[in-house]
């Protein structure tokens, strides 16, 4: 579920951006197809420096919280 939600939310601020798969991969010196799995919901191999890189280019920054794990299945 995590993994969806960090894909969806690559996905979400690059097209808010105005930006394709290839352009946000020009800004973070990468690929498109890089970018492309990493949006995909079930890939799991996000690490938190390209996550890093993504936000930057984004304007954004990450942010990493550990919540209690009643939080997160009240989600489910």
């Amino acid at each position: 579920m995590a993994n969806a939600e960090v894909g969806r939310q690559i996905h979400d601020l690059r097209t808010k951006a105005g930006l394709t798969q290839a352009g946000l991969a020009k800004l973070v010196g990468t690929t498109a197809s890089v970018i492309s799995r990493l949006e995909d919901a079930d890939y799991d191999g996000h690490s938190l420096s390209m996550l890093r890189r993504i936000a930057r280019a984004l304007d954004r920054r990450v942010e990493v919280r550990f919540l209690p794990l009643e939080v997160y299945l009240r989600h489910l």
